[in-house]
């Protein structure tokens, strides 16, 4: 069979997925179908993929590029509050999120932001923008949202938002906008909010196009220069705006003429008509039919425009604001007189008495807000208020609270933070069945007796922080039994008790901070069976109160904080303090009061906490890790142990946390990150290393962390000579792993190269040269590829006829040693041609077998059946005196018959006797024997027969053949050995 001379080559690209380490990637393959089509245009192909398949850099320098396995399927790019002067030079394609917020950028630019189509976020807020260059957003076709405020924005022309089609959401405010071009807005069709306030607006016929967007629902307008709003100057048609915000402008005018805002909900009209002979006109209340909330805070005009004011809404207001308003106390009265109205808000109007302001008669509100005022008593104004179930009361100037509360049986949320009071009584709070918040945090409570919440039975949240509270003597004992959040912060509590809680059964939230807990009693907890979450950060807790005893039946907490306490001074635990918070996830530890001195992690701290998803021990003063510390934590995920003294760190400690996601060790004075090596972090995704004293990493570093995405390792002691010449080329090269700030590295070492950027190092003079071995290796690829092909189509045979002439030398070897030279059980094996196969058993087996009584051994008749041919051909030369040859131009061209020849040449050499018979039956030149080279040696150096030509007498011929198959003299032996020696 013939080798193909062709070799044809499709590429046909695939995206697969495949999973690693619990999260799924995506890859593009490419499968080439070789079809035979010309060798040398394969190798040409892989030749140039070999050469040309280097992939550009990933980092975004001092920016971050959060990934979709992170964000919830979406990609974003963070780079706030990072001193930016420029919009980043280059984003992801895939990108969807953009923050480039609280930076010095002074304008963008019309490349900045080309081909992001998939950005559907975008966030430029906080900068020194003043300009935006025609066609900057032209490529941002699924932009929802636009975050421009807080610039130095004076116009919008009107290619300022060419490509914009689907926008929702346009953040204007802040600027200095001035002037808006009438087409500047028309590219808007899905636009809902618009916010422009604190801008230089001051003509509200520029802003005609904004309101015209028929998809519009929001707009602020707010802190402008407007003092003229009318009908006439927005629209001619109905609107489908529903929040329309006026607040803080010098309106003089305010006239609806039309019936433009029918489906308009909100409008905020607080610190307008500062000229108190402001004109409001609205020619039909039925214009407002739907405005259920209106804001009028700082409102001051006189009272009867503001009835007038009021009026309008009459039929559909549900929320009034009246914050900060001078005749608030005169108005009240009147707006008890509307109907739909549940919800009050009188801040900071700066009401001391509620006497006379008929406030009693507003039997229908809800929610009534009398915060940031100067009330020390409710005289009984608030008892008719039956249907009250929000009251907020904070910030004013109670001591005690009023005992006219208890008629409020419809409360659900009591505020009275920042107030006065000192005492709670045992009927405080007494009839108030409903209620589910109370707030009494920053008061002077010093005692709460047991007795105190027994009546708030369906209490959910109890704030309490801020007091002056030293102890808790059982106040919590009987209840209250459906209390879920329970703050207790910045008080004065020393000590907890064993019955403290124990009435708390549903409490899922205890918030202990910034107390002065020195000790915990055991059993303190053990009724809080639903107990998630407890915060105990910033006490004065040892070692000691941290008994199994102390969490013995928190099996259901999740998170535990004791940052900023007395504890990890022992090296050793008796019995595991955490043994029986087996559920617990989130562990903090940080910050340690005596981080200036030594601490410990006793390495059965964390033992038994086989759920631990979390571990924060930052500023902690650890200098040592044990081997075994984290031999539990088989789900550990977030590891925090940046602030610490951790020189230098074994491998062990981090081989079973197989699952780690996120390790931070900012300034730990690490020198080396050789643990890494062996630590077998496959799925670590962030490393921050930051500011340390690591001065190189190499490959082999690189390597065994094969998942990660984000490393940080801004502010190390960077060595700038080969040492790193691997890690730069990393730096250049990677496409999975991104380097935060990579352009910023500086080298401190040698002095000549202090503060060259590490990027910047030339490394090619570096002995290790990949780029040359990759040359050389797809090189020498090509050229053997090309060899290979070309030794094959033109030495086929010969390669076949070596590879043949080797098997025979094996054979030969193998029957060496075991060949008797006495009892032969054939005189001769005939090799022959099967087109010669007529005269073997016509001519030649009669006259030998027959007449003369030799035994020949034929391959038709003798060979044996599901053997080998080779080992056939072997085993009969080796079983037979003598090798007869039946030479034809069929012969010749027959491989079987090559390999006979071969295999008895070898005899014939190895075994030193005349064994080798040749026999002509034609007349064949000795240039016709050429290509066979081993049969025209044999040719020329031997005496060989000729069957006679057709008429001519064979008797001649048949004893010459038989006195060669008798020959048995040893100098004919010897002559016979010196002839094959010369042929081989």
């Amino acid at each position: 069979m013939g080798l193909a001379k062709t070799v044809r080559v499709s590429m046909v690209p695939r995206m697969d997925v495949f999973q690693g380490g619990g999260r799924s990637y995506k890859r593009i393959t490419m499968h080439i179908t070789v079809h035979i089509w010309d060798t040398a245009l394969l190798c040409f192909a892989l030749y140039i993929v070999a050469c040309v398949s280097r992939v550009s850099g990933f980092t975004y320098g001092v920016c971050e590029l959060h990934d979709p396995e992170q964000c919830g399927g979406r990609t974003k790019f963070f780079c706030y509050k990072r001193s930016l002067e420029h919009v980043p030079p280059k984003f992801p394609h895939n990108v969807t999120d953009i923050d480039i917020s609280h930076n010095k950028i002074k304008g963008i630019k019309s490349e900045d932001f080309q081909n992001l189509t998939h950005l559907e976020t975008l966030n430029i807020s906080y900068n020194s923008i003043s300009y935006v260059e025609k066609g900057a957003f032209r490529d941002l076709i699924s932009l929802t949202e636009l975050g421009l405020s807080s610039n130095r924005l004076s116009i919008i022309t009107k290619e300022f938002f060419q490509g914009l089609t689907n926008l929702k959401v346009l953040l204007l405010d802040k600027n200095n906008i001035s002037t808006t071009e009438n087409s500047s807005f028309s590219v808007f069709h899905h636009l809902e909010c618009v916010k422009l306030s604190e801008n230089k607006l001051t003509d509200m016929k520029l802003m005609q196009p904004i309101f015209r967007i028929q998809t519009l629902n929001e707009i602020h307008i707010a802190s402008n220069n407007i003092s003229n709003f009318q009908s006439i100057n927005v629209s001619n048609s109905s609107l489908r705006l529903q929040i329309l915000n006026l607040a803080h402008n010098p309106l003089n005018i305010f006239r609806i003429s039309e019936d433009i805002f029918p489906y308009l909900q909100a409008i905020n009209l607080s610190y307008c008509f500062s000229n108190r002979n402001s004109e409001w006109e609205v020619l039909n209340t039925s214009f407002f039919r739907n405005v259920k909330r209106l804001e009028m805070a700082g409102v001051n005009v006189s009272l009867e425009r503001f009835k007038v004011i009021l009026q309008t809404f009459n039929n559909s207001l549900v929320a009034l604001t009246l914050s900060a308003v001078p005749l608030a106390k005169s108005l009240i009265s009147y707006t008890c007189h509307i109907p739909t109205l549940t919800t009050l808000t009188l801040r900071n109007n700066n009401i001391s008495s509620l006497k006379g302001t008929g406030l009693e008669r507003c039997c229908q509100i809800r929610t009534l807000d009398l915060g940031h005022n100067r009330l020390a008593d409710l005289e009984n104004v608030l008892a008719s208020l039956t249907n009250l179930t929000f009251l907020q009361l904070g910030y004013n100037k109670f001591s005690y609270i009023p005992s006219m509360i208890q008629n409020l049986s419809m409360l659900e949320n009591l505020d009275l933070v920042f107030n006065q009071i000192e005492k709670l009584g045992c009927s405080t709070f007494k009839n108030l069945n409903n209620l589910k918040t109370l707030r009494l945090y920053r008061n002077r409570i010093k005692v709460v007796k047991d007795c105190v919440f027994q009546d708030l039975i369906n209490l959910k949240k109890l704030y309490l922080g801020s007091n002056y509270i030293s102890f808790l003597d059982r106040a919590f004992q009987n209840g209250p039994a459906k209390l879920e959040y329970l703050k207790l912060s910045s008080n004065s509590l020393a000590s907890l008790k064993t019955n403290d809680f124990r009435g708390l059964k549903s409490l899922r939230t205890l918030i202990l901070y910034d107390n002065k807990i020195n000790s915990i009693d055991d059993g303190t907890f053990d009724k809080l069976i639903s107990l998630k979450v407890l915060n105990l950060h910033f006490n004065k807790i040892t070692d000691e109160s941290l008994r199994p005893t102390v969490f013995s039946e928190l099996s259901n907490l999740l998170e535990l904080t004791l940052q900023n306490n007395h504890i990890l001074k022992a090296e050793y635990f008796q019995t595991p303090p955490f043994y029986n918070l087996t559920s617990l996830k989130v562990l903090s530890v940080l910050s340690q009061r005596h981080h200036n001195n030594q601490s410990f992690l006793p390495y059965n701290f964390l033992q038994n906490l086989r759920h631990l998803h979390t571990f924060w021990a930052q500023n902690a003063g650890l200098k040592y890790l044990h081997d075994d510390v984290f031999k539990d934590n088989t789900q550990l995920a977030e590891l925090a142990l940046s602030g610490n003294d951790l020189t230098t760190l074994s491998p062990n400690v981090f081989l079973p946390l197989r699952k780690l996601y996120k390790l931070y060790l900012k300034e730990t004075r690490l020198k080396t990150l050789d643990f890494l090596v062996q630590a077998n972090l496959q799925d670590l995704y962030y490393l921050q290393i930051s500011n340390n004293q690591i001065s190189s990493i190499n490959e082999t570093i690189i390597m065994s962390l094969p998942g990660l995405r984000l490393l940080d390792m801004q502010g190390n002691t960077f060595t700038c000579d080969c040492s790193n010449a691997q890690f730069i080329k990393w730096l250049e090269k990677s496409n999975f792993t991104q380097v935060l700030a990579a352009n910023t590295y500086e080298c401190n070492s040698p002095p000549n190269f202090k503060e060259t950027q590490l990027l910047n190092l030339d490394v090619s003079s570096c002995s290790e040269n990949n780029e040359f071995y990759y040359y050389i290796s797809s090189t020498c690829l090509v050229l053997l590829t090309l060899i290979i092909s070309l030794i094959y189509n033109f030495l086929h045979w010969q390669i076949v006829y070596g590879y043949y002439l080797f098997l025979a030398f094996l054979y030969d070897n193998k029957k060496k040693g075991s060949h008797k030279p006495l009892g032969f059980q054939y005189d001769a094996f005939v090799s022959y041609n099967k087109h010669d196969e007529l005269w073997v058993t016509s001519e030649l087996l009669p006259k030998l077998e027959g007449e003369q009584g030799w035994r020949l051994c034929l391959h038709h008749r003798d060979f044996q059946p599901g053997k080998p041919i080779v080992d056939n051909i072997v085993d009969g030369i080796y079983s037979s005196r003598k090798t007869i040859c039946i030479l034809s131009q069929h012969y010749l061209e027959s491989e079987w018959c090559s390999r006979e020849v071969q295999v008895a040449s070898f005899r014939l050499f190895d075994e030193k006797k005349d064994v080798l018979i040749l026999l002509f039956l034609e007349d064949i030149p000795v240039y016709r024997l050429s290509p066979y080279y081993r049969m025209r040696g044999l040719v020329k150096k031997r005496t060989y027969l000729s069957w006679p030509k057709a008429g001519q007498d064979t008797r001649v011929f048949w004893e010459k053949l038989r006195v060669a198959l008798g020959a048995r003299r040893g100098s004919e032996e010897e002559n016979s050995l010196s002839d094959v020696q010369n042929v081989l």
